[in-house]
Parts: structure tokens; C-alpha cells; sequence
């Protein structure tokens, strides 16, 4: 589901974007305006994980929110990024009335690029799987190379990490 229509604008867009991917998680661009606040709230939204560079506004503190300030740039991100990522995504989901915003500037490369992740990590989402459910709602978006590369190295690092820290059965 994408809304648009009454959000008003931010610089070269034509308003704020919603992808929903799940009943609990969207991905998007910016929130410039105080009515864009509001749109979310009454969508239910309750965190935000704000991927702008040098962008952390007011409206954003409204919600409970992760900062992960990064250009897009189409590098790697470092391992500590999806780390308090998927912390951040993770703890909003025990409570059974959240949902999650996350936002980047247009909402085309780094936010699915992590959303995509997001689902990977915490759903169990196969790499098809989860490039299908963020293309089907938004065909336009990028999930970058460079970016789901990171996540996946990270992934397999924590997966290692928990296999081989286990204590054998005695």
C-alpha cells in the first residue's frame, strides 16, 4: 500500500511515500512535515529508523527512532550498522502494537535495501523471498548490491558466531 496524495511535498518529490511490506513494516521517503507525522500516526506507526544523511529533525523525535546516518553512497555498510538495525527492529516487535517506518531520502535504494535485510534477518526471508515482497510493493525501489551484500555478510557472521559458540552436549 503507498499513499501520497494530501502529504504534501518535500524539495523535487511529489510527498512523502508508504511501502508497506507486512502489517507491521514500511519503508518510504522522508518525513519533511508536520502532516506527515500526522499521516503516520494515524497509520499506526510507532518507530522510525531514519537513514538520512544529516537529517534528523523534530518530526522524527515524535516517534521512537534509530538514527543510521549514511550517503548514499552504494558502499558497504559497516557491521555495527545492521547490529543496531535489526536490535532496533527486533525490540519494537515484541510489543504487538508497533510498527516500523523506515525512512530514507526518496525511498528507493536505502530504505528497501534495508527493509530487504530486515526481513532476511529477523523473518528468515530466502533472498528471492524477500526481494519479491519489497519489488511487489515497490517496483521502482533498488535493493542495492552493495548493501544487501553487507547485510548478508553479516548475517552469516552471526549465524557462524551462535553455531560454533555452542557448547557441545555432554
Amino acid at each position: 500500500m503507498c499513499f501520497t496524495n494530501g502529504l504534501g511535498t518535500h524539495k523535487g518529490g511529489k510527498g512523502m511515500k508508504v511501502f508497506w511490506v507486512g502489517k507491521r513494516l514500511a519503508f518510504g521517503s522522508a518525513i519533511t512535515t508536520w502532516g506527515h507525522v500526522e499521516k503516520l500516526q494515524a497509520q499506526g506507526v510507532t518507530h522510525i529508523i531514519n537513514l538520512r544523511h544529516g537529517k534528523h529533525s523534530r518530526k522524527i523525535r515524535e516517534f521512537k527512532n534509530l538514527w543510521l546516518p549514511f550517503r548514499d553512497d552504494m558502499k558497504h555498510r559497516p557491521r555495527w550498522f545492521y547490529r543496531h538495525a535489526l536490535r532496533f527492529y527486533l525490540k519494537a516487535m515484541r510489543r504487538s502494537d508497533s510498527k516500523l517506518f523506515v525512512m530514507c531520502h526518496h525511498g528507493i535504494r536505502r530504505s528497501p535495501s534495508l527493509v530487504y535485510f530486515l526481513l532476511r534477518g529477523a523473518s528468515g526471508f530466502s533472498h528471492t523471498r524477500a526481494q519479491n515482497v519489497v519489488l511487489r510493493v515497490r517496483p521502482r525501489a533498488i535493493i542495492a548490491r552493495a548493501y544487501r551484500e553487507g547485510g548478508e555478510i553479516f548475517l552469516a557472521l552471526e549465524w557462524a558466531k551462535k553455531k560454533y559458540s555452542r557448547k557441545p552436549n555432554s
